[in-house]
């Protein structure tokens, strides 16, 4: 527990490249938080736009922000930098095109509070576009933690972990994508993790936003690499389940982009990983209006 006034309770980790348009949105979101004991870490990748501007302009008005640049090494390196610079006792993560709800700060310091400092990672939950009021649904009915994480892709910025683990356990920077979800197997296999459900966690949409092909498969690859790392851990039941739900959210991606083949490819093996869920059905469903009525009302709602 943090008894020293001077230090702050958490830091924020916020890397980012060429993102000066989105980024005063991410630092305002900060500034605006109801609880106040933090420190804004800005790790600048090696941009070529005026992201440095933007941030010297808002380090004059707040001394807790600070700034440090470094030649382009991608993500995972610019929070491994972060997280080496931060001295507070728990470590939040921002991402620059993303922002926190102002309560965002409050809900983790209530919930690290709750369960008396307990080291671990804490998750919030996240809203599109603008904050909603209604609670994030877990379904927390798993043997171990990896198995929730194996099955809830949590991203980065909804994450709250205390710095003695990440002393220890640094993002993979060979991993390009999935890196978080790689961190967090990584370290709930030692340690527990707590949530609280509020939507604190806002994630801007655009078309910057979306990922190409390779980077899904890339993600497919990292789940692998987590199953074969955790073989005893995680049942067959949820090592088919993980690989179908990425496969179902690449074939929505190849929806929204009009790649219909694509789509009908890897919906077709999200059902051979796992044809016995909830969502068998609707994956059915989809698969015929793909095949047949390409006009249908089940595939706009992915456009």
């Amino acid at each position: 527990m943090n008894l020293n006034s001077a230090t702050p309770f958490f830091s924020i980790i916020l890397p980012t490249y060429n993102r000066s348009n989105f980024l005063p949105y991410a630092i305002e979101s900060v500034i605006k938080q109801s609880y106040n004991s933090w420190e804004l870490i800005i790790v600048d990748d090696g941009s070529t736009d005026n992201t440095k501007n933007i941030v010297d302009k808002y380090k004059k008005e707040d001394q807790r922000i600070k700034y440090f640049y470094q030649e382009n090494q991608e993500r995972s390196s610019a929070r491994n930098n972060g997280i080496a610079k931060s001295i507070g006792d728990w470590i939040c993560f921002l991402d620059s095109d993303d922002k926190f709800h102002k309560t965002h700060l409050s809900k983790f310091y209530k919930e690290i509070k709750k369960n008396n400092h307990q080291i671990g990672i804490y998750f919030s939950g996240f809203s599109y576009s603008s904050y909603s009021k209604e609670n994030e649904k877990y379904n927390l009915d798993y043997k171990n933690n990896l198995e929730f994480i194996m099955l809830n892709s949590i991203s980065t910025p909804r994450a709250c972990i205390n710095n003695e683990i990440l002393l220890k356990q640094k993002f993979n920077e060979q991993i390009k994508i999935g890196e978080d979800r790689e961190l967090w197997a990584r370290i709930l296999v030692k340690h527990p993790f707590f949530i609280h459900k509020k939507k604190t966690v806002i994630q801007i949409d655009h078309e910057y936003r979306s990922t190409n092909l390779g980077s899904e498969l890339e993600n497919i690859e990292t789940i692998k690499k987590i199953i074969d790392a955790n073989k005893l851990l995680i049942s067959q039941k949820v090592k088919m389940q993980s690989l179908s739900n990425a496969y179902f959210n690449m074939s929505k991606r190849q929806i929204k982009e009009s790649k219909i083949i694509r789509a009908i490819y890897f919906i077709f093996l999200s059902l051979v990983y796992n044809l016995n869920n909830k969502q068998t059905k609707h994956k059915c469903i989809l698969l015929i209006s793909m095949i047949f009525f390409p006009k249908s009302k089940i595939l706009k709602q992915y456009k």
